[in-house]
């Protein structure tokens, strides 16, 4: 069974990365936020991996938060794979040459992500 993060543990993620890294506290809309939960629980992902590429694509799209939503929305699904036994393999470099030119390019889609998380999460 797939364990899927509720609001309430995303907004204490959201919480502890503005309190480490800076940055707007407050959640702009809840309506977002669960529907981004909500999407990877849909029944349209055949699994995990895909599970977690909607996740990442909707946290980080739907802009929940005032501040912070990429952030937020790679620990989520750093939070969501590590609960279903899955981890992520990519030191913070790779991370970093693989997001920033898909953030500046407009090109962070399902598709890419989840290709990335086929090959970086173990």
């Amino acid at each position: 069974m797939t364990d899927y993060l509720t609001a309430t543990e995303v907004i204490t993620i959201h919480a502890d990365l503005i309190a480490r890294y800076g940055g707007e506290p407050g959640l702009r809309d809840a309506g977002l936020l669960e529907a981004a939960l909500f999407r990877p629980q849909t029944g349209y992902y055949p699994d995990l991996i895909a599970q977690a590429a909607a996740l990442w694509e909707s946290l980080s799209q739907n802009h929940p938060f005032i501040d912070g939503n990429k952030r937020v929305a790679f620990a989520a699904t750093y939070t969501f794979l590590k609960t279903n036994g899955l981890t992520i393999t990519a030191d913070a470099d790779a991370l970093y040459a693989f997001l920033n030119p898909l953030y500046e390019s407009q090109r962070f889609t399902f598709n890419i992500l989840e290709e990335w998380l086929r090959g970086h999460a173990r």
